[in-house]
Protein backbone atom coordinates (compact mmCIF):
# COMPACT_ATOMS: atom_id res chain seq x y z
CA UNK A 1 0.00 0.00 0.00
CA UNK A 2 2.75 2.48 0.94
CA UNK A 3 5.96 3.17 -0.92
CA UNK A 4 9.35 3.08 0.78
CA UNK A 5 9.42 6.86 0.43
CA UNK A 6 6.10 7.21 2.28
CA UNK A 7 7.33 4.98 5.09
CA UNK A 8 10.48 7.09 5.38
CA UNK A 9 8.39 10.28 5.34
CA UNK A 10 6.22 9.01 8.19
CA UNK A 11 9.21 7.96 10.27
CA UNK A 12 10.94 11.30 9.74
CA UNK A 13 8.06 13.77 9.98
CA UNK A 14 5.57 11.78 12.05
CA UNK A 15 2.58 11.92 9.72
CA UNK A 16 1.16 11.02 6.32
CA UNK A 17 -1.50 13.20 4.71
CA UNK A 18 -3.47 11.16 2.16
CA UNK A 19 -5.53 13.43 -0.05
CA UNK A 20 -8.86 12.10 -1.35
CA UNK A 21 -8.15 8.73 0.19
CA UNK A 22 -11.89 8.06 0.16
CA UNK A 23 -14.11 8.87 -2.80
CA UNK A 24 -17.09 11.24 -2.55
CA UNK A 25 -19.46 8.24 -2.55
CA UNK A 26 -17.50 6.57 0.24
CA UNK A 27 -17.48 9.78 2.25
CA UNK A 28 -21.22 10.12 1.80
CA UNK A 29 -21.62 6.69 3.41
CA UNK A 30 -19.17 7.52 6.19
CA UNK A 31 -20.97 10.80 6.97
CA UNK A 32 -24.37 9.11 6.93
CA UNK A 33 -23.22 6.40 9.35
CA UNK A 34 -21.47 8.94 11.60
CA UNK A 35 -24.56 11.15 11.81
CA UNK A 36 -26.79 8.12 12.44
CA UNK A 37 -24.64 6.85 15.33
CA UNK A 38 -24.40 10.24 17.05
CA UNK A 39 -28.09 10.98 16.50
CA UNK A 40 -28.95 7.64 18.10
CA UNK A 41 -26.72 8.49 21.07
CA UNK A 42 -28.65 11.77 21.45
CA UNK A 43 -31.85 9.76 21.64
CA UNK A 44 -32.92 10.96 18.21
CA UNK A 45 -32.81 14.61 19.23
CA UNK A 46 -31.33 17.21 16.84
CA UNK A 47 -27.87 18.66 17.40
CA UNK A 48 -28.24 21.74 19.62
CA UNK A 49 -24.65 22.97 19.69
CA UNK A 50 -23.44 20.92 22.64
CA UNK A 51 -20.18 18.99 22.30
CA UNK A 52 -20.66 15.26 21.75
CA UNK A 53 -18.18 12.40 21.68
CA UNK A 54 -18.50 8.64 21.51
CA UNK A 55 -15.52 6.40 22.28
CA UNK A 56 -16.95 3.26 20.67
CA UNK A 57 -18.17 4.50 17.30
CA UNK A 58 -16.26 1.74 15.51
CA UNK A 59 -17.00 -1.09 17.93
CA UNK A 60 -20.75 -0.50 17.81
CA UNK A 61 -20.98 -0.14 14.03
CA UNK A 62 -20.40 -2.97 11.58
CA UNK A 63 -19.86 -0.33 8.90
CA UNK A 64 -16.96 1.30 10.75
CA UNK A 65 -15.56 -2.05 11.87
CA UNK A 66 -15.26 -3.00 8.21
CA UNK A 67 -13.52 0.33 7.57
CA UNK A 68 -10.87 -0.51 10.18
CA UNK A 69 -10.38 -3.94 8.59
CA UNK A 70 -10.06 -2.52 5.10
CA UNK A 71 -6.71 -2.63 3.34
CA UNK A 72 -6.57 1.17 3.20
CA UNK A 73 -6.49 1.35 6.98
CA UNK A 74 -5.32 -2.00 8.34
CA UNK A 75 -2.60 -2.67 5.75
CA UNK A 76 -1.19 0.84 6.13
CA UNK A 77 -0.96 0.44 9.91
CA UNK A 78 0.63 -2.95 9.31
CA UNK A 79 3.34 -1.28 7.24
CA UNK A 80 3.95 1.58 9.67
CA UNK A 81 4.03 -0.60 12.80
CA UNK A 82 7.17 -2.75 13.18
CA UNK A 83 5.64 -6.09 14.17
CA UNK A 84 2.28 -6.80 15.78
CA UNK A 85 -0.13 -4.08 16.87
CA UNK A 86 -3.28 -3.74 18.95
CA UNK A 87 -6.51 -1.79 18.67
CA UNK A 88 -6.49 1.27 20.91
CA UNK A 89 -10.04 2.51 20.53
CA UNK A 90 -12.06 4.91 18.41
CA UNK A 91 -13.66 8.33 18.67
CA UNK A 92 -16.57 9.98 16.96
CA UNK A 93 -16.48 13.68 17.74
CA UNK A 94 -18.91 16.53 17.20
CA UNK A 95 -16.96 19.46 18.61
CA UNK A 96 -17.89 22.99 19.62
CA UNK A 97 -14.64 24.42 21.00
CA UNK A 98 -12.81 27.08 19.02
CA UNK A 99 -9.30 25.84 19.72
CA UNK A 100 -7.31 22.92 21.05
CA UNK A 101 -4.00 24.29 22.21
CA UNK A 102 -0.64 22.73 21.40
CA UNK A 103 -0.11 19.29 22.88
CA UNK A 104 1.06 15.77 22.12
CA UNK A 105 -1.45 13.00 22.78
CA UNK A 106 1.36 10.90 24.23
CA UNK A 107 3.80 13.38 25.72
CA UNK A 108 7.14 12.92 27.43
CA UNK A 109 10.57 11.35 27.22
CA UNK A 110 9.28 7.90 28.18
CA UNK A 111 6.72 7.86 25.35
CA UNK A 112 8.67 8.52 22.18
CA UNK A 113 9.99 4.96 21.84
CA UNK A 114 6.53 3.36 22.00
CA UNK A 115 4.78 3.73 18.65
CA UNK A 116 1.09 4.60 18.56
CA UNK A 117 -0.76 5.86 15.50
CA UNK A 118 -3.95 7.86 15.16
CA UNK A 119 -5.97 7.97 11.93
CA UNK A 120 -8.05 11.11 11.50
CA UNK A 121 -10.98 11.29 9.08
CA UNK A 122 -12.49 14.78 8.83
CA UNK A 123 -16.09 15.05 7.67
CA UNK A 124 -16.08 18.81 7.00
CA UNK A 125 -13.73 21.12 5.07
CA UNK A 126 -11.09 22.56 7.39
CA UNK A 127 -8.45 25.23 6.82
CA UNK A 128 -5.64 26.74 8.85
CA UNK A 129 -7.90 29.55 10.06
CA UNK A 130 -10.96 27.33 10.41
CA UNK A 131 -10.39 24.18 12.39
CA UNK A 132 -7.72 22.14 10.61
CA UNK A 133 -5.15 20.01 12.40
CA UNK A 134 -1.88 21.93 12.71
CA UNK A 135 1.20 19.82 13.31
CA UNK A 136 4.89 20.46 14.01
CA UNK A 137 6.71 18.03 11.70
CA UNK A 138 9.32 15.86 13.40
CA UNK A 139 8.12 16.72 16.90
CA UNK A 140 7.49 13.04 17.68
CA UNK A 141 11.26 12.60 17.89
CA UNK A 142 13.93 13.82 20.28
CA UNK A 143 15.10 16.44 20.97
CA UNK A 144 12.29 18.51 19.43
CA UNK A 145 9.60 16.55 21.26
CA UNK A 146 10.95 17.50 24.70
CA UNK A 147 12.01 20.99 23.57
CA UNK A 148 8.29 21.73 23.14
CA UNK A 149 7.30 20.49 26.59
CA UNK A 150 6.79 24.02 28.03
CA UNK A 151 3.69 24.23 25.82
CA UNK A 152 1.97 21.53 27.86
CA UNK A 153 1.35 23.99 30.71
CA UNK A 154 -0.91 26.20 28.59
CA UNK A 155 -3.42 27.69 31.01
CA UNK A 156 -4.79 29.33 29.08
CA UNK A 157 -1.88 29.69 26.62
CA UNK A 158 1.82 29.40 27.40
CA UNK A 159 2.98 30.16 23.85
CA UNK A 160 3.46 33.92 24.50
CA UNK A 161 5.54 33.32 27.63
CA UNK A 162 7.47 30.42 26.09
CA UNK A 163 8.13 31.71 22.58
CA UNK A 164 6.82 35.28 22.57
CA UNK A 165 3.93 34.56 20.20
CA UNK A 166 0.40 33.24 20.50
CA UNK A 167 -0.41 29.59 19.97
CA UNK A 168 -2.12 30.43 16.69
CA UNK A 169 1.11 32.03 15.45
CA UNK A 170 3.38 29.11 16.32
CA UNK A 171 5.28 27.79 13.25
CA UNK A 172 3.45 24.73 11.96
CA UNK A 173 2.27 22.71 8.98
CA UNK A 174 -1.52 23.13 8.57
CA UNK A 175 -3.26 20.01 7.27
CA UNK A 176 -6.00 21.79 5.37
CA UNK A 177 -8.41 19.04 4.43
CA UNK A 178 -11.50 18.27 2.42
CA UNK A 179 -13.86 15.35 3.11
CA UNK A 180 -12.06 12.28 1.77
CA UNK A 181 -8.63 13.33 3.06
CA UNK A 182 -7.11 11.18 5.80
CA UNK A 183 -4.23 11.82 8.23
CA UNK A 184 -2.10 9.08 9.77
CA UNK A 185 0.01 10.53 12.57
CA UNK A 186 2.27 9.48 15.41
CA UNK A 187 0.59 10.00 18.79
CA UNK A 188 3.73 11.75 20.08
CA UNK A 189 3.54 14.44 17.40
CA UNK A 190 2.79 17.94 18.72
CA UNK A 191 -0.39 19.37 17.24
CA UNK A 192 -3.12 21.91 17.80
CA UNK A 193 -6.29 23.37 16.30
CA UNK A 194 -7.54 26.94 16.05
CA UNK A 195 -10.68 28.45 14.55
CA UNK A 196 -13.01 25.58 15.35
CA UNK A 197 -16.80 25.86 15.27
CA UNK A 198 -19.88 24.17 16.67
CA UNK A 199 -20.59 21.05 14.65
CA UNK A 200 -17.04 20.26 13.48
CA UNK A 201 -17.00 16.48 12.86
CA UNK A 202 -14.23 13.92 12.76
CA UNK A 203 -13.51 10.25 13.39
CA UNK A 204 -10.35 8.94 15.05
CA UNK A 205 -9.06 5.37 14.79
CA UNK A 206 -6.26 4.47 17.21
CA UNK A 207 -3.61 1.75 17.11
CA UNK A 208 -0.61 0.87 19.28
CA UNK A 209 2.35 -1.43 18.85
CA UNK A 210 1.91 -4.68 20.79
CA UNK A 211 3.04 -3.93 24.37
CA UNK A 212 6.18 -5.92 25.15
CA UNK A 213 7.49 -4.20 28.30
CA UNK A 214 6.16 -3.03 31.63
CA UNK A 215 6.79 0.54 30.43
CA UNK A 216 4.43 -0.06 27.51
CA UNK A 217 1.73 -1.41 29.80
CA UNK A 218 2.21 1.51 32.19
CA UNK A 219 1.88 3.96 29.29
CA UNK A 220 -1.34 2.33 28.10
CA UNK A 221 -2.77 2.39 31.61
CA UNK A 222 -1.94 6.09 31.90
CA UNK A 223 -3.01 7.38 28.51
CA UNK A 224 -5.50 4.84 27.14
CA UNK A 225 -6.71 2.31 29.72
CA UNK A 226 -9.58 1.42 27.37
CA UNK A 227 -6.99 -0.24 25.11
CA UNK A 228 -6.35 -2.80 27.86
CA UNK A 229 -10.07 -3.44 28.33
CA UNK A 230 -11.35 -3.51 24.75
CA UNK A 231 -15.03 -3.47 23.95
CA UNK A 232 -16.70 -6.88 24.09
CA UNK A 233 -17.77 -6.53 20.45
CA UNK A 234 -14.10 -6.70 19.49
CA UNK A 235 -13.06 -9.20 22.17
CA UNK A 236 -15.66 -11.68 20.90
CA UNK A 237 -15.22 -10.95 17.20
CA UNK A 238 -14.48 -13.81 14.83
CA UNK A 239 -13.08 -11.53 12.16
CA UNK A 240 -9.38 -12.38 11.55
CA UNK A 241 -7.97 -8.85 11.57
CA UNK A 242 -9.92 -7.87 14.67
CA UNK A 243 -8.83 -11.10 16.37
CA UNK A 244 -5.22 -10.37 15.47
CA UNK A 245 -5.35 -7.00 17.24
CA UNK A 246 -6.99 -8.56 20.31
CA UNK A 247 -4.33 -11.26 20.58
CA UNK A 248 -1.63 -8.71 21.34
CA UNK A 249 -3.41 -7.44 24.46
CA UNK A 250 -2.47 -9.10 27.78
CA UNK A 251 -5.26 -11.60 28.48
CA UNK A 252 -5.62 -10.55 32.10
CA UNK A 253 -6.80 -7.15 30.94
CA UNK A 254 -9.51 -8.29 28.52
CA UNK A 255 -13.18 -7.82 29.24
CA UNK A 256 -14.63 -4.45 28.19
CA UNK A 257 -18.38 -3.92 28.18
CA UNK A 258 -20.43 -4.16 25.00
Amino acid sequence: MLTAEQESYFETFGFLFMRQYFSPDEMSEIMHEFDAVLTEERGGKPFTGEEQSTTTIVEHSSFFTQLVESDRVYKVIEQLMPGEFIWSGSEGNLTTHSEHRWHADRQGLAEVDYLRIKVMIYLDPVTKERGCLRIIPGSHRLPLHTDLQPLIAQKPDSSPTTFGISGAELPCFPLEAQPGDVVFFNHCLWHGMFGGWAGRRYIALKFAAKPTTEAHIASLRRWSPYALKPNAAFVNSNRPRIQSMMEGIPEVELGGEA
